[in-house]
């Protein structure tokens, strides 16, 4: 195609099942010539044609798989110098069909393919505990009645409990769960954490800086350590399976509230809105498998297995029809499922108040619905997030039951702050950028024992970034283009940190001010999309509460920001204090990454079973 494209092309008959054919415009490099052309090179097929530059901007809008009818509609929409002509639209696009320039469903669909049933590893269960005692009572005493504790290698509590109160009742709970359950528990305190610190001290002295930032307490007095107890999780599950529990959840699996739904790809979660905890409680119908042995069953397995098991058989186009091609033409179908998830009943245990910007269509039109209206609907707490069935993401989500195949090489937490999940995810990512996270059909109770956490709509809808920022610093340099092997990214991810720890402070603040309105682009893009799908909605509350977004991102976008706005952070910092503790924190990060592969071998004959 030259210079000279347009849509004056005569309309050309339809090949049999162009109706039911998915296809996309994705994976395909845009590289400008002049003013009139665009080279468009497609990196699957090979392939590359100049385009017009309208042509490719209306393009630009069709990169999820829809039948060629619906992406002529999207064409006219996202280019109104189409003037209506869908004729020539269509014509346009079936000759970049033809020419090899889309993708197509059914090549992503083989490639998902296969039946490989490798043997895998035993697993371990983790409760992660913080000053928690009565929560943890009433999660034992759910894990002994849910008959789902047989066949796993060893069970422990890891308490990162601050007051010395709360670690002796940690400790009494597990003491009686074992005098009356089948299988005993172990119990991580700190006298237990501080024999594995010294353990790997000995054995790796040479790391020492590495290993007293992923483990030392003393390093991070006075903040919260999400993480660290999770990386204790993981050096003690090294060559198993782990399952996370959350230390607020109840151990039961129970089925969506919301009816319905096949194997799904890269889709947005699903949310139901309850007037208050009994109607929540009401909705409990238990699943026909326990939340353990339920989460073991895929865990590990290849991607191409797990899916075909998940969906019957094999996948057909409805699985793709309107999924983004670019995620999906990542996936390996024999990557392992390192990461599997399931949805909350309860609290989102989602830190912002407004996650409800991230849910689908459906759960829009069931919180407008809720007779208890949208502010309430969406601040009370009560809720169900989830997916109605089975569901691939590429990166983990919030799941308060987490399991992680620790037989390959997963990454350390990072040990402080939130969003040490959202990090974790993103290095998984780094490492295995072939691979998916599955996400089961039932969810678990999350229901904390002082209530849910208290969220207003009238939260800022701009939280200067911390964590955040830094996952998608290494999300735009993973190259999916790579096979290489996880431990070399591990390390590569360890570079970048060192990388970011020698940026000079001007430099460093003018990276943290282009991050930050990057972020801020994106959130407005895609508050755009939802004002626009809410346009055919009568008038609400929720057209209200987007206007409000736009207005605040839009507003914040304008303004110079110094990252001392980051919340949690000590008050009187200045931007040079601060630009130092994040180089300590960042060698510091680079350090443990760089001792992690040793670590865990240090650790496959660590810490007995109890």
């Amino acid at each position: 195609m030259s210079s000279e494209t347009s849509f004056h092309y005569s309309l050309s008959s339809a090949p049999a099942g162009e109706e039911d054919a998915l296809y996309a415009f994705a994976q395909c490099d845009l590289i400008p010539v002049d003013d009139e052309r665009i080279l468009a090179m497609n990196r699957l097929s090979g392939h590359q044609m100049t385009l017009a530059p309208r042509v490719v901007e209306a393009l630009l809008a069709c990169a999820s798989f829809r039948p060629l009818a619906a992406h002529a509609d999207t064409m006219l929409r996202a280019q109104p110098a189409l003037q209506g002509n869908r004729a020539a639209a269509l014509d346009v696009l079936r000759k970049l069909r033809d020419a090899g320039m889309l993708l197509d469903g059914r090549a992503v669909l083989k490639q998902l393919h296969s039946s490989e049933r490798p043997t895998l590893a035993p697993t371990r269960v983790f409760v992660i505990t913080c000053d928690r005692p009565e929560a943890v009572r009433r999660l034992l005493d759910s894990m002994a009645a849910s008959g789902d504790l047989a066949g796993h290698d060893a069970l422990f509590l890891i308490d990162d409990s601050r007051e010395a109160a709360n670690q002796a009742a940690n400790r009494e709970a597990v003491a009686a769960f074992n005098n009356g359950g089948e299988q005993a528990m172990g119990y991580v305190g700190p006298a237990e954490q501080g024999a594995l610190l010294a353990h790997l001290l000995r054995e790796l002295p040479a790391q020492a800086g590495g290993i007293r930032f992923l483990l030392d307490p003393a390093q991070w007095e006075g903040c919260a350590t999400y993480g660290r107890a999770r990386t204790l999780a993981l050096l003690l599950s090294v060559g198993y399976r782990a399952l996370v529990l959350d230390d607020d959840i109840l151990c039961e699996a129970v089925l969506s509230p919301v009816r319905g739904g096949g194997l799904t790809l890269m889709q947005e979660r699903q949310a139901a809105f309850f007037e208050d905890r009994e109607a929540l409680l009401a909705a409990r119908r238990p699943a026909s498998v326990g939340p353990l042995s339920g989460h073991a069953e895929q865990l590990g397995q290849p991607l191409g297995t797990a899916l075909q098991q998940l969906n019957g058989g094999m996948l057909d186009n409805s699985a793709l029809r309107g999924c983004d091609a670019a995620p999906l033409c990542a996936l390996r179908a024999d990557t392992p499922v390192l990461v599997t998830q399931c949805g909350s009943l309860g609290d989102t245990g989602i830190g912002g108040a407004h996650w409800a910007l991230y849910v689908d269509q459906g759960s829009i039109q069931r919180l407008l619905q809720a007779p208890h209206g949208v502010e309430r609907a969406l601040e009370n707490g009560n809720h169900w997030v989830g997916t109605a069935g089975p569901a691939v993401h590429k990166m983990p989500l919030m799941s308060q039951l987490t399991g992680l195949d620790h037989s390959h090489l997963l990454p350390p937490y990072f040990p402080a702050f939130r969003g040490e999940d959202l990090l974790f995810g993103t290095m998984i990512e780094a490492m295995y950028p072939h691979g998916a996270v599955l996400e089961y059909p039932w969810s678990v109770p999350h229901l904390p024992i002082d209530g849910p956490r208290a969220r207003s709509l009238g939260a800022p809808f701009v939280q200067m970034g911390g964590m955040n920022l830094l996952s998608n610093f290494l999300l735009a340099r993973i190259d999916y283009g790579e096979t290489g092997d996880p431990q070399r990214a591990l390390l590569r991810v360890a570079q970048l940190a060192r990388g970011l720890a020698e940026r000079p402070l001007e430099a460093w603040l003018a990276d943290y001010r282009r991050a930050q309105a990057q972020e801020e682009a994106e959130k407005l893009q895609h508050l755009h999309n939802l004002a626009a799908r809410s346009e055919q909605l009568p008038a609400s509350p929720w057209q209200d509460y987007l206007k409000r977004a736009l207005r605040e991102v839009y507003a914040a976008i304008e303004k110079p920001r110094s990252p001392t706005a980051i919340p949690g952070l000590p008050d009187g910092l200045d931007d040079a204090a601060l630009h130092a503790r994040f180089r300590d924190l960042a060698m510091g990060w680079a350090d443990a990454l760089e001792a992690w592969p040793a670590m865990r071998e240090a650790c496959r004959d660590g810490l007995a079973s109890p």
